[in-house]
């Protein structure tokens, strides 16, 4: 046989081969995924802290902390709020959401209350948000301690992919709990 001829039956031989070879892969093959079941769970809107001075309050969460708080509204007499939170009638409210860029739209509110004494927060403390400093976690912190916040020390934050962060809190005004932490490689935020 020539060497063309002898070339061509290779050529035909693979081709035949393959067309064997796929039924028998395919029997071994991993058999396609179930989609994934559709979330069934509850959504998260947003965490609300209480405090005594709204444009105080907004000089940390918005000069700050970065966030764009929406529009300040007067809650009225028959608000769920006073309810839920045990707010007395003769209390004067105002309610301002917050943002924190364009995939987490009011995941945070502030809900001033004045005209009634807000008892002190002492012993355990029962909240408290968690946030991504987002490479600002030392800068955060400094003006926190200028604004006589009380501030608690930092500590290593292990993680596996992100490399070792830093964690560290403080409290507002009206002792409400704030945690930073910080990544050398952060994770994008979860869009809401």
């Amino acid at each position: 046989m020539d060497r063309q001829l002898r070339f061509r039956f290779a050529a035909l031989w693979v081709v035949l081969s393959a067309f064997i070879a796929v039924p028998a892969l395919a029997q071994h093959a991993t058999p396609p995924q179930a989609a994934e079941a559709p979330y069934a769970g509850s959504y998260y809107k947003r965490q609300l802290y209480v405090v005594t001075d709204m444009e105080r309050a907004l000089t940390l969460w918005r000069d700050v902390m970065g966030f764009q708080p929406g529009a300040i509204t007067t809650s009225g007499p028959n608000s769920y709020s006073r309810e839920v939170f045990n707010i007395p009638k003769e209390a004067q409210m105002r309610f301002c959401t917050l943002s924190a860029g364009p995939t987490q739209v009011r995941t945070l509110a502030l809900l001033e209350v004045k005209g009634v004494p807000l008892a002190p927060k002492s012993g355990i403390r029962t909240t408290g948000a968690v946030i991504n400093a987002n490479g600002r976690l030392a800068e955060i912190i400094s003006k926190a301690k200028a604004m006589g916040l009380t501030v608690f020390g930092a500590r290593v934050l292990a993680s596996v992919g992100q490399g070792d962060g830093t964690e560290q809190g403080f409290l507002d005004w009206d002792g409400n709990v704030i945690v930073l932490y910080e990544y050398p490689k952060s994770d994008p935020p979860s869009v809401r």
